[in-house]
Parts: C-alpha cells; structure tokens; sequence
C-alpha cells in the first residue's frame, strides 16, 4: 500500500457524485494513505451542480490546482452531456471509440488548465454506468424483476456498463428512468444507496475504465 499521505481534491458534478467519494472511494483510499476531499462545481453564484459552461469547470479546476499546489486534483464529471464549449468536443472522430475519446478530452482539459497536479477523468458515459455493474442490486430498491431484466437485456447488447450509449434517450440514467420514474427525482439517494449495495469491488470489475483511475489513485 501507498504510504505517502496524498490529499486529493475532487472537483464533481453534482451531489450523488459528492455522496459517492465520501461513502465509497474516500474510505477504500484512506487504505492507501490517500485522503479525498469533494467539492460539487458550482454553476452559479450560491448554486452547485452540472457542468453547464466549460469556462466554469476551467476556473474552477485551475482554481484549486493553484489554492492547494501540494495537492493534487482529479475530477469526476460525465461524459455524456459535457458543455458543448468543452474543448475538443466538436468535431470529434465518431470512428475511434468512446473511451480514446473520452482520454483525448482529459488530455484537452489538462492542457488547458495547465497546471501539473491535475489528474483529469471523465465518467463513461455518466455516473450511472456504475450502477450497471450489477442491476441485480435494484431489487434492493424495490425495482420489480421485469423492468431488472429489461435493463439487464439492455446490457447484453454491448460489451460493459461504460459502454452504455451516450443520448438522451439511451444513456445510463436515461434507461434507468425509462423503466423507473422514480429514480429522476430519487437520484441523490438511490444512486449513492445502489452503488454500497453494488460495491466498489464489484464496480471496479465491471468498469476497466473506472477501475484504473481509482488504481491510479491508490498509487498516489
């Protein structure tokens, strides 16, 4: 285990994010001598929550590189629904997978923010692809076994939960939503209760993407 007493600030995108590093990753880094501390973007003056201006996240992130130098900083944002002014975004190459799309626009934001204790990452495709890890965990929440199997057919068509669609109709959350109203208004509550159900070892599995930036972490 890492034993370099490594703080690390994470910018996020909205409260069940915030809920998640605290409930899950802050305390399965603590191992690792790695201490997380989350912040929510704010997006306007007293509001917090959605990246709705790159110009914001920018500040924001460069911000805290510079107030903390001898932290380092990560993000935790989706990459469905980032600003359409995130840089490199337009005019992306639809030939090359999602994934080496998703690690050219953290090169993007690094660049751009300048500033080397910065550790950019991107949800594929947005925070709920975690919580297709094990569908068998809605059940928990009361989710009927008919609408589990349909999110569970949903999966089979593609190789992992991180590579669940990216549209309004079809990304993560959107499915979600589609066979579960409730999950819309719910999502501070049932995406941070589902996700201690799944648990990190079982989301790490499932999600390669995920599982390396949290590997990076540890190594901190």
């Amino acid at each position: 285990m890492a034993g370099n007493n490594t703080r690390v600030n994470i910018l996020v995108e909205g409260q069940t994010e915030e809920s998640f590093v605290r409930e899950l990753l802050a305390p399965h880094l603590a191992n690792f001598h790695v201490w997380l501390t989350p912040r929510i973007v704010e997006t306007r003056k007293g509001f917090k929550g959605g990246a709705v201006s790159y110009e914001k996240i920018k500040r924001q992130v460069r911000l805290w590189c510079l107030q903390d130098s001898t932290a380092r900083v990560t993000t935790l944002f989706d990459f469905y629904g980032l600003p359409a002014d995130f840089p490199g975004l337009t005019g992306q190459n639809s030939n090359i997978s999602p994934q080496a799309q998703a690690t050219i626009l953290e090169a993007n934001l690094a660049a751009d923010v300048g500033q080397a204790n910065l550790v950019p990452y991107l949800q594929l495709h947005e925070y709920e692809a975690l919580l297709f890890s094990d569908l068998s965990a809605f059940s928990y929440a009361g989710v009927p076994p008919q609408e589990i199997t349909g999110w569970q057919s949903e999966l089979a068509q593609f190789p992992g939960p991180e590579d669940v669609n990216n549209s309004r109709t079809t990304a993560p959350s959107k499915r979600l939503i589609a066979r579960w109203p409730t999950y819309e208004k719910s999502k501070p509550q049932y995406g941070v209760l589902l996700a201690i159900e799944i648990g990190l070892p079982a989301i790490r599995s499932a999600c390669p993407r995920f599982d390396s930036w949290v590997s990076y972490l540890e190594g901190l």
